[in-house]
């Protein structure tokens, strides 16, 4: 079979072959754009904007898939990183709440969803991936400018 049409296992997708989110990223992608690294995680702004600051904050050091997999130390960096990132999402956002997903069954390396969620939101008092939305997408500067005021409310949480 060509490599191309190898399609990984689950046993491969947890041990990390090709995973996708291992190892450096790129700056900005189809689906994302870099905002900050942080102490153990990378935090990027989602492309799709569906849901107004959707994030991710993606595990750094190497390929792992369970928040019980993780040291003591490294556990509680990345729970920093989460709660550092979500204040600066509530700080620039001003969401009426905020919803943190860490699933892994399609994807399995650590990374959370971050979604601001508004009264106004199309899913408000719902699951974020009941039913379908249209992906929302924004032109290059409100992308741009979205990274550059997240970045600046990390410097004021620590």
């Amino acid at each position: 079979m060509p490599e191309q049409d190898h399609v990984a296992t689950w046993t491969e997708l947890l041990d990390g072959v090709n995973c996708p989110l291992c190892g450096p990223q790129p700056a900005v992608n189809d689906y994302k754009f870099t905002i900050a690294a942080l102490s153990i995680s990378t935090l990027y702004l989602a492309r799709d904007q569906r849901f107004r600051g959707y994030c991710y904050l993606i595990f750094d050091p190497y390929h792992a898939t369970d928040l019980a997999q993780l040291p003591a130390d490294e556990y509680g960096a990345f729970l920093h990183d989460l709660r550092r990132a979500g204040n600066a999402l509530r700080s620039v956002f001003q969401p009426d709440h905020m919803n943190y997903e860490c699933l892994g069954n399609g994807g399995p390396h650590l990374h959370w969803h971050l979604f601001p969620r508004y009264r106004t939101d199309p899913r408000w008092g719902q699951p974020v991936w009941a039913g379908w939305l249209n992906r929302v997408t924004l032109d290059a500067r409100e992308y741009h400018e979205m990274v550059e005021r997240i970045r600046a409310a990390l410097t004021t949480f620590s």
